[in-house]
């Protein structure tokens, strides 16, 4: 049996799809011409491949199937198969829908869609749909490569162990254009999940949306980076969990096994700063760390209380970030503009903060109602678009009680071009690019 595992994007701006919960992104900054350089830039910075479908090739192999992978920009591109798996998203659910029903008419294939969108908006993929999957498929995958095609909507369930899962296979993929360069200046930088799903709160948070925490063992996820660096000679990693730090103790003997093994990879993590403390990052910067994308969201905290999202204090904040600059680890810090509460008086208070850290990269998203969010329920009332496509990370969608979508977009510019338009700010790329050698030479082994 044939079956064909396929991600698509026809987005020009960098779309991530394993973003967002698994809904994906496409960032836009506005028309300026410094927004557009900044656009481009991205583009140039980071492209990251869809775990998921490593995952289903090695599941899907070892279970006797024909497995091709297809990263699918162009209808031409298609190939028959049996089944198609197609990766939904929330960025390209039109255009994903729109393959679905070429493969069909083409080939005569069945097609089943799985992901995060998929789950939340079965709906959406219908008519060309034979199932859509909620849960995680790679419960149902070796059902599948035994020729078992399900039909309407399936409930997958959860990958109880992930310690159980093969490692990903990344041979049909192109690797070599795979990169993130916050991580590492050249190489091969792939994804990894060390758990899945969040264990927080927050109400408008996609990662809740068709997931539930779990976490991988300490070992299990130092053997897929001797298995990466063996098999794909990769010299960096970016952990795409949004909570890695989250058990301090898995973190510690995470990243002692990485020194025991000897391990010279580069690699970077989404945490939240009060799971993190100086003596941790020393031990994780040993290790390889080299970036830190955490979560500042707002300098309000009521606006954040008002969502569900529990505050971190800002001198803790500030001690984390500043411990990171000092010690040569990179921080991306994002922020969400437009909570139902927020104000255009709030958001401006947000970027001058956002200019006091001064981190070294910052992501102005607008607020998105996530379909499957608590969020999404509090406002469907309110919206004001009905192009899933446009639920995107930095589109206003919602009626927003004080700002208009105008002035949320104008403000979302106003952030990133004024931002990266102070000197203090430059002075803080060079020493985290160029000059990154002089003021952060490698530590030597002990």
């Amino acid at each position: 049996m044939k079956i064909a595992v396929l991600s698509a994007s026809r987005q020009k701006n960098c779309t991530l799809k394993d973003v967002a919960g698994g809904f994906g992104t496409v960032f836009t900054v506005g028309g300026s011409p410094f927004a557009k350089l900044l656009e481009i830039a991205k583009r140039r910075i980071a492209a990251v491949p869809n775990i998921t479908l490593a995952y289903l090739d090695s599941i899907l192999s070892a279970h006797g199937a024909r497995v091709k992978v297809l990263e699918v920009r162009d209808l031409d591109q298609l190939e028959p198969a049996d089944l198609y798996l197609i990766s939904s998203s929330i960025v390209d659910c039109r255009f994903e829908r729109e393959i679905g029903s070429e493969v069909k008419r083409r080939f005569g294939s069945r097609v089943g869609y799985f992901g995060t969108f998929a789950a939340a908006v079965p709906e959406f993929f219908t008519e060309v749909a034979d199932f859509t999957v909620q849960g995680e498929i790679e419960n149902i995958a070796p059902a599948l490569a035994r020729g078992e095609i399900p039909s309407g909507i399936v409930s997958a369930g959860f990958v109880r162990d992930l310690d159980s899962l093969p490692f990903p296979r990344w041979d049909q993929f192109r690797i070599r254009r795979y990169r993130y360069q916050i991580v590492t200046n050249q190489g091969i930088t792939l994804p990894m999940q060390g758990s899945r799903g969040c264990p927080y709160t927050c109400n408008y948070c996609p990662y809740l949306v068709n997931s539930s925490f779990r976490a991988r063992s300490p070992e299990n996820v130092v053997e897929e980076i001797g298995y990466l660096v063996r098999e794909y000679g990769i010299k960096g990693v970016t952990f795409r969990d949004p909570n890695l730090t989250f058990d301090r103790a898995r973190t510690v003997e995470f990243a002692e096994r990485i020194l025991s093994r000897g391990l010279h990879i580069r690699w970077s993590m989404e945490a939240r700063t009060d799971r993190l403390d100086t003596e941790l990052l020393d031990l994780l910067y040993r290790a390889g760390l080299r970036s830190v994308e955490v979560g500042v969201e707002s300098s309000d905290e009521n606006t954040l209380k008002w969502n569900r999202r529990r505050a971190i204090p800002k001198a803790h904040q500030e001690q984390i970030i500043g411990h990171c600059h000092r010690r040569g680890i990179r921080v991306i810090a994002n922020y969400i503009l437009g909570l139902p509460n927020d104000t255009v008086e709030g958001i401006l208070d947000t970027i001058r903060y956002a200019k006091i850290l001064n981190t070294f990269a910052i992501q102005f998203t607008v607020t998105t109602p996530y379909p499957g969010t608590q969020f999404y329920d509090n406002v469907k009332h309110l919206l004001s678009d009905t192009d899933w496509e446009r639920f995107n990370g930095w589109t206003s969608v919602f009626r927003h009680p004080c700002i208009s979508a105008q002035e949320l977009h104008r403000l979302r510019e106003y952030a990133y071009v004024t931002y990266h338009l102070r000197p203090r700010y430059v002075w803080r790329f060079l020493k985290s690019t160029l000059l990154y050698p002089l003021f952060f030479p490698e530590p030597q082994a002990s």
